[in-house]
């Protein structure tokens, strides 16, 4: 029949995709990841680490070694038992030496180095350092992803609201805003945790969430400023769809490119700004935070170099990941780069 309609089929074409859009969701969803990770290496090798820190924050005890509050001992390598002996009758020595050279018995582990029994070292108190880390990604991990969904639906929401109702709505709300911006982050926070009786994980959330929503509102509103001079908007009032359903349906879909690269960028800010809460000594005292492993490390100083290097680099690594990622969201979704670089098969 083919042959009669002048039809020439290609060997191994009959039943075969025409195109990406007609391959399974599977399929598509997995072809585009790959073209991702090859046109955008940089973006790629950032999804890469982010999913590293989310398997670390979800499985922390089946990756950890110990329990992270184990604290390791061994025997004392400076106790010396003649000199122990001879103050036991001359109280005298005990002032020309070290306490430990008179403690018999096991110690602390304090600030050892990387070994095959511990593959990071301990901590000043004697902790296997590598546990104390898997389990810090999900303090990391559940303030980051937190705080951004509540800056994200605070901003968007009221950045929507400001833009598309504009006039004396528009003009408060930009002056709240202004308001928040006006002030230094760093300051808000402190005031936040100074009210609470005890910081916590869920208060240090919260608390970055309100903080960071002025931001969302200002890119938000930009974008829906343009938005709202479209046709489509133009031709939904003249259907008679009321001012709810338009920014629902038809200005909330059309913004979604800016909102998914602020959401993922602002990650790696917030789990920033909790280590950095946490090394000041406002973060919860019961978490494992990498901001207070890394005072925890100041603090031990030159006996143990390796234990902040390691903790700053696992906190450094996440917040580069975040930042490379949403850059690489930001080339692949703005249609305005796609002619220099940005188009990734999508």
């Amino acid at each position: 029949m083919a042959a009669e309609q002048g039809i020439i089929e290609q060997p191994g074409t009959i039943g075969a995709p025409r195109s990406l859009s007609d391959r399974p969701l599977i399929a598509r969803s997995g072809i585009q990841f790959w073209r991702f990770m090859i046109h955008k290496p940089l973006g790629g090798a950032g999804v890469i680490v982010i999913l590293v820190v989310l398997v670390m924050a979800l499985f922390p005890y089946q990756l950890d070694r110990y329990d992270p509050e184990q604290i390791f001992s061994k025997v004392n390598p400076s106790y010396d038992p003649a000199i122990a002996a001879q103050a036991e009758t001359d109280p005298t020595i005990k002032l020309k030496y070290r306490p430990e050279v008179f403690q018999k018995g096991e110690v602390p582990l304090n600030a050892a180095g990387p070994s095959s029994g511990h593959w990071l070292g301990t901590d000043g108190l004697g902790r296997d350092l590598y546990s104390r880390i898997i389990h810090g990604a999900r303090t990391a991990v559940i303030v980051g992803l937190g705080a951004s969904l509540i800056a994200m639906f605070l901003g968007v929401t009221i950045g929507i609201s400001s833009a598309y109702f504009g006039g004396m709505v528009d003009f408060l709300v930009q002056r709240v805003v202004d308001t928040f911006q006006a002030f230094p982050a760093l300051i808000i926070l402190i005031l936040f945790n100074q009210v609470v009786a005890s910081p916590t994980v869920k208060v240090n959330t919260i608390s970055l969430g309100i903080v960071g929503f002025a931001t969302v509102v200002r890119i938000v509103r930009s974008s829906v400023l343009a938005a709202r001079e479209e046709v489509y908007i133009t031709a939904a009032r003249t259907v008679g769809a009321n001012d709810l359903r338009i920014m629902a349906r038809h200005i909330f879909p059309n913004i979604t490119a800016p909102i998914i690269v602020i959401f993922t960028s602002s990650i790696g800010l917030y789990i920033l700004a909790e280590a950095t809460l946490s090394y000041l000594g406002l973060g919860d005292p019961t978490a494992f935070s990498w901001g207070k492993m890394v005072e925890e490390g100041r603090r031990v100083g030159p006996s143990s170099p390796l234990m902040a290097l390691f903790v700053g680099s696992a906190l450094t690594l996440t917040v580069l990941a975040f930042s490379l990622a949403g850059d690489a969201l930001r080339d692949v979704l703005d249609p305005r780069l796609r002619g220099r670089g940005g188009r990734a098969g999508f």
